[in-house]
């Protein structure tokens, strides 16, 4: 506003960092994809000590660091636990770490009841046996519009059972064991690198680097689930291209959570329900 005077800084602390290490990447510094390992093999700078304060403030750094070191310890854990490994980009499946039968609980508000769980139950059947079960909790007065479909496959037999639990919930919740993770995208990684333990699925982390960071960039984009954004996002990227990665010749993840997010808003006509149909018929076929 006129008359007001504003002074914007920062430390810029991510760029000389990613110089230091010589990752060009910033997706490999910060977010869901930081291999662990290097965090934990290149600690924060240690004081030499000298005594009185400067001894001091070095043992509260320890500390820190012993802290940090200790709570990496414990994700990993949780991580192998969960048969997920870091690598140098990455984390990974690996499947000799799998810890089976696996339960995946699906929390969703049934206001908006997004397609994601199914559509992740499509792709957990590609390569796992799975029993799936729909439930409502009491408080919410009744089940949302989407339903788990039935597989056929009975409870005491499947390798992987997923519920969906209609709740009062923000955002869609999913509970593995004792790790949790929120947002539809973040369930359809999840259920992606499961599947790329048994079957490459292609659709996600084993796509070539520039595509896998387009991908990304799309399903951050899609955190905001609101239908402005969606319409905007899916019209604008279909209006030249089969699907939402320029010169793509089959469907991706991306493409997967925006149909998802499409169905719920009842988004169709033209170019968006022949891409829709794309998306389902790669969903669908084994």
């Amino acid at each position: 506003p006129e008359g007001v005077n504003v002074i914007g800084f920062g430390l810029s602390l991510e760029r000389p960092t990613m110089i230091k290490y010589k990752i060009d990447n910033i997706r490999d510094l910060v977010g869901h994809k930081v291999n662990l390992d290097m965090v934990k093999k290149n600690p924060i700078c240690r004081i030499e000590k000298t005594g009185g304060v400067s001894e001091r403030q070095l043992q509260v750094l320890n500390k820190r660091y012993d802290n940090i070191e200790s709570r990496l310890g414990y994700i990993q854990q949780k991580l192998k636990n969960l048969g997920i490994k870091t690598d140098s980009n990455s984390l990974a499946s690996n499947s000799s770490q799998s810890s089976l039968p696996l339960d995946i609980v699906i929390r969703m508000n049934p206001a908006r009841a997004c397609r994601s769980p199914v559509y992740a139950v499509k792709l957990l059947r590609k390569a796992y046996s799975v029993f799936t079960s729909n439930h409502t909790h009491s408080s919410v007065n009744k089940p949302g519009s989407v339903q788990l479909p039935e597989t056929g496959v009975e409870r005491g037999v499947a390798e992987v059972k997923v519920t969906l639990i209609y709740a009062n919930v923000n955002n869609t919740e999913v509970a593995i064991g004792n790790t949790h993770i929120q947002g539809d995208g973040n369930l359809l990684r999840y259920v992606t690198r499961l599947v790329d333990e048994r079957k490459d699925t292609g659709l996600y982390e084993t796509l070539p680097k520039p595509q896998l960071h387009a991908v990304d960039d799309i399903i951050d984009r899609l955190t905001n689930t609101s239908k402005h954004n969606v319409t905007t996002l899916v019209s604008g990227q279909l209006s030249k291209h089969n699907f939402l990665l320029p010169e793509a010749d089959r469907p991706n993840l991306a493409d997967i959570l925006a149909a998802s997010l499409s169905e719920e808003h009842g988004l169709g006509g033209g170019a968006v329900s022949a891409w829709m149909k794309r998306v389902n018929q790669v969903l669908d076929k084994n």
